[in-house]
């Protein structure tokens, strides 16, 4: 098989596995397709497809269709297969038998094929001359007479109305379907005689074999039974039977204002309570309700005789706006759905929104069924039930749904026009502070609801995630994402690229919430410890631990549900809870409060108590417990025991029905979040805790960041000076020191000793520069220290060139003080006598190496005693409180963050760090000049070498005291005091 031919397959066939399965090129399940199909065509070993049965199998689908009766279906089907066989010359195809092969395989893909259904409604009418030829073939008639009976006694003598006629109960797709009506005056059993000799005599009609019966049975259905008044409402009439004339009111108020001949029909008062009560069910066009959009409602020319058109027109708008509000929901319903199943939108919208708005119908759901009882009661007609009591009744549910439409507005505005972690993320946080931010009880504990509900998606990413290992988000909905990241390495070879995890731009709402702070924090860095098990594969000793230490194998949606009702017990309203805190009982201890709480409340009792103020005292009932008798043993236990079954039962319901229907307002805010944070160090805190312990035992992490203090930032200094002097010496002498395999071995050598399980580790690379000069030769010296992976988390490329940055500054101070320390008294003096000029400028070469020895040791004192040894025992301190992996890596990146600000070597102190650089050229021109030859012409070198001392130590005292003033910089205090105190005067 060509390579052109594999290639144009492999497109096709990723065609194919999308069209069918519906998967993207990205997903996992698209790549398991591809392989298994493109194995099946590579490695294939069936025999070519039989023609003959192809054939068969098309001729046996066209006579199933001509059996049905489905004959524009068999012809059609007929002429597309030869239209497919005559469209292409396939004889020429390099493929034998192509054209029956793309045949078999859409007859296999085809669907529901075996499922059609014969529709002989239309068939029965073709042939007008059909009769039963006998009496074996007759089908069975239906007796409509008994099927009409059945119930009928039930329907009109158990539910008397003075209405005319009355509505089904029914629904079948949005259309009305009539029910029979009952003739006013008639006894039951006229009206079944009346139906059962109808029905006789429409069965023995002559010539109604010809005629198909459920055409018969339509007919007598709509002549007899049917009620049609609704068709008739332009003149419909309803009679009322009332000595009242406010009953009659409609018919006296067009008798003497109508100007025209157009009448307007009338209809009971219970047919408009009814219809009323359907449209909450179903918003389609109905008698008195007519479209005017697709999304707004409109009253028909009707009335009720006891008022006006215009009246009822008026109370009945005020039921439209709450029908557009529950069709609109709707609407976002089935939008979303169809955003589903659009195979063009390879995501889909997002699973949150599918929660959402699925908490939202269940909402509404509740309100629907608690209007279907109310309509039984309404049907039963046991009160007086008029449109005004029905206005009533129906307030708290107008207001129900008006409070969950205006949060549904709130919070899903524009989430199409957004991506989709992006409208996930603003859903929840509109939720969660349209819950702060309600003014009433029932909209907060709804939206806390529905917050809740939403949030279960992403519940189930972090817990597949904390749990397994595998981020799975198939919506992009969530606030972390994973991305493959290249961790920074000393050398090539040690580079790993690893699944690494980054947080998505967000809307600036979002931070601000609570829920994904800690989403934010707390689970990127569990997430963090689990992908690094996973990549050591070590994610087995975390299940292990998990089992070990008996972690509840529950849903982190559930056991976050479990703490929020823990959480709510503290702030329920239970009854007994006072005398629990007052009178502990001994035998049985069931204690949900914390004891410092407890204290509280007991010494807020005592003090309202003690105040005798009456409006106090009401003020804080619900604290106080009330007086009651203590001698019986047996009522206090039975207290407690109805106390412990209602904590117990509140534990136990954890559905979202119960977070809905509280009736106080509970601290949702503090709640959430702490139940959040509870189930999740709960279930997955052993993973930063694995982490950790693998990294100390076996990576040794406090041994090598040890290491990489005493080597860079010269702790152990007795180690770190042998290697200074040697490449000090190495310089100044022009030696072999830009050599950096030989500068390594050097390093390398004087390393062994003390360490010499970590000596090839370190490597010294130095830039091709000709020079004898130290301070600037030090500049292209860099020291490496070679880690792999884990360690490289730490000891990035970032992190290494700070401690190279450290070092630096450290080698120029150290060969500063190796200089003057080399300078001897004797080479001054010389072997000659000297003069009192000679013997002056003597007294000051030494005075400026006093000068220089007492700034530059002060600063390297500063630097080595009190900020590099106190900051590495707070970076030890630190690690060893740590419990997590972002933990570790933060507390050692703050680390070499405080000392490069203590070493002055962060832009703030750019000014300081020049300036301790001209003190130590001057050490190197001081160095020059000692020497007893030159004494003679040295007085206005002597001069400026002082001035400029002076100036340069003037600078760093002021510096140094304004750092501290002004800066914060408390560290500097010492420093600055040394230079402060020791001002140098020419």
């Amino acid at each position: 098989m060509g390579t052109r031919t594999l290639i144009d397959i492999h497109d096709d066939l990723k065609l194919l596995i999308t069209a069918i399965s519906g998967f993207g090129e990205g997903e996992e399940g698209f790549q398991i397709c591809e392989r298994f199909a493109l194995s099946q065509i590579k490695h294939h070993r069936y025999l070519s497809v039989n023609s003959h049965a192809v054939k068969k199998e098309i001729e046996e689908l066209v006579q199933k269709f001509l059996i049905q009766g489905k004959y524009h279906v068999a012809k059609e089907f007929q002429e597309l297969v030869d239209s497919f066989l005559t469209s292409f010359d396939y004889e020429r195809h390099p493929q034998y038998d192509i054209q029956w092969a793309l045949l078999s395989l859409l007859l296999n893909l085809a669907n529901e094929t075996s499922r059609s259904e014969s529709s002989f409604h239309g068939q029965q009418s073709r042939d007008q001359n059909v009769t039963i030829s006998s009496e074996e073939d007759k089908s069975e008639e239906i007796d409509w007479a008994q099927y009409l009976k059945e119930g009928q006694e039930e329907f009109f003598c158990d539910y008397k109305s003075d209405s005319d006629s009355e509505f089904s109960d029914d629904e079948n797709d949005g259309q009305l379907s009539l029910p029979l009506q009952k003739q006013q005056g008639a006894p039951c059993d006229k009206l079944n005689a009346t139906i059962l000799s109808s029905s006789i005599q429409v069965s023995n009609t002559s010539g109604s074999k010809s005629i198909p019966l459920n055409i018969v049975s339509r007919n007598w259905l709509s002549k007899n039974v049917q009620n049609t008044w609704w068709n008739e409402l332009e003149w419909h009439r309803y009679k009322v039977e009332s000595e009242f004339q406010s009953a009659h009111f409609h018919g006296n108020w067009n008798k003497h204002t109508s100007k025209n001949a157009n009448t307007i029909g009338t209809i009971s008062e219970y047919q408009v309570c009814r219809e009323i009560l359907w449209m909450f069910h179903c918003q389609s066009p109905m008698t008195l309700f007519k479209k005017v959009s697709d999304t707004r409602l409109s009253i028909q020319d009707v009335s009720i005789p006891s008022l006006t058109s215009v009246a009822l027109k008026s109370i009945l708008l005020s039921y439209c706006e709450y029908f557009e509000m529950m069709q609109k929901i709707e609407e976002f319903a089935t939008n979303l759905s169809k955003l589903i199943g659009n195979s063009t939108n390879c995501h889909g919208p997002p699973l949150t929104f599918e929660a959402y708005i699925s908490a939202v119908q269940k909402e509404v759901f509740l309100i629907k069924h608690e209007l279907v009882h109310f309509e039984m009661k309404f049907l039963k007609q046991d009160n007086q039930q008029t449109l005004l009591s029905l206005s009533r009744d129906l307030k708290v549910y107008l207001d129900r749904i008006k409070m969950i439409f205006e949060i549904h507005s709130d919070v899903i505005e524009e989430w199409e026009a957004s991506s989709n972690w992006d409208s996930a993320s603003k859903l929840l946080s509109n939720l969660y502070f349209r819950m702060l931010n309600s003014h009433n009880c029932e909209s907060v504990n709804l939206c806390a609801s529905l917050y809740l509900s939403s949030l279960c998606v992403y519940l189930n990413i972090v817990d597949k995630w904390l749990t397994e290992g595998r981020l799975e988000d198939w919506r992009d909905e969530f606030i972390i994402f994973k991305s493959s990241e290249t961790v920074d390495c000393t050398s090539q070879e040690d580079e790993k690229t690893i699944e690494g995890f980054r947080s998505r731009d967000i809307d600036p709402l979002c931070l601000k919430d609570p829920m994904m702070k800690v989403l934010l924090s707390k689970v990127f860095q569990m997430g963090r410890s689990v992908e690094f098990l996973v990549t050591l594969d070590r994610i087995s000793d975390l299940w292990d631990l998990m089992n070990h230490e008996n972690v509840i194998k529950k849903s982190l949606n559930e056991e976050l549900r479990k703490e929020i009702s823990r959480e709510k017990l503290r702030y329920e309203d239970l009854d007994f809870r006072d005398s629990m805190e007052s009178e502990p009982s001994k035998s049985i201890q069931i204690s949900t409060f914390p004891l410092q709480e407890s204290d509280i409340e007991n010494n807020i009792m005592q003090q309202v108590s003690a105040t005798h103020n009456p409006f106090l005292t009401k003020a804080f009932d619900s604290f106080i417990s009330p007086n009651t008798d203590s001698d019986s043993v047996d009522a206090k236990v039975t207290d407690l025991n109805h106390y412990s079954n209602r904590v117990m039962k509140l534990l136990a319901d954890t559905s979202i029905e119960s977070f809905s229907k509280s009736n106080t307002v509970l601290p949702w805010q503090r709640i959430f979040k702490n139940s959040f944070s509870k189930a999740l160090d709960s279930k997955f805190s052993g993973a930063s805790k694995l982490v950790k312990d693998i990294l100390v035992r076996e990576y040794k992490l406090e041994e090598q960041l040890h290491l990489m203090r005493s080597v860079y930032m010269m702790e152990n200094s007795h180690i770190m000076n042998k290697f200074c002097k040697l490449i000090f010496t190495e310089i100044e002498s022009n030696g072999m020191w830009n050599n950096s395999y030989f500068v390594t071995c050097l390093l390398e050598e004087i390393l062994s000793h003390e360490w010499p399980d970590w000596s090839s580790h370190w490597s010294i690379t130095v830039t091709n520069i000709r020079t004898t000069k130290v301070l600037e030769a030090v500049k292209s010296i860099n020291l490496h220290y070679a880690v792999g992976w884990p360690m490289n988390i730490l000891l990035n490329k970032v992190s290494l060139a700070k401690y190279n940055k450290i070092f630096r500054f450290e080698v120029k101070l150290k060969w500063a003080l190796w200089t003057l320390n080399t300078l001897r008294f004797s080479d001054l003096e010389g072997t000659g006598a000297k003069d009192m000029v000679q013997h002056f400028h003597i007294r000051r070469l030494e005075s400026l190496r006093f000068w220089l020895l007492h700034a530059i040791g002060s600063i390297h004192s500063y630097l080595s005693g009190q900020i590099l040894q106190s900051l590495g025992d707070t970076l030890t301190k630190s690690l060893a409180d740590s419990e997590s992996l972002e933990a570790i890596v933060r507390v050692h990146s703050e680390y070499l963050d405080n000392v490069l600000e203590h070493c002055l070597q962060t832009e703030n102190f750019e000014d300081l760090t020049l300036t301790i650089y001209k003190l130590l050229e001057m050490c190197g021109e001081i160095r020059e000049r000692w020497n007893s030859d030159q004494l003679v012409f040295m007085g206005k070198a002597l001069d400026q070498l002082e001035n400029d001392y002076v100036k340069y130590h003037t600078y760093l005292a002021l510096g140094l005291h304004n750092a501290v003033q002004h800066k914060d910089a408390d560290y500097l205090t010492g420093l600055s005091s040394a230079f402060n105190c020791s001002m140098p005067s020419t």
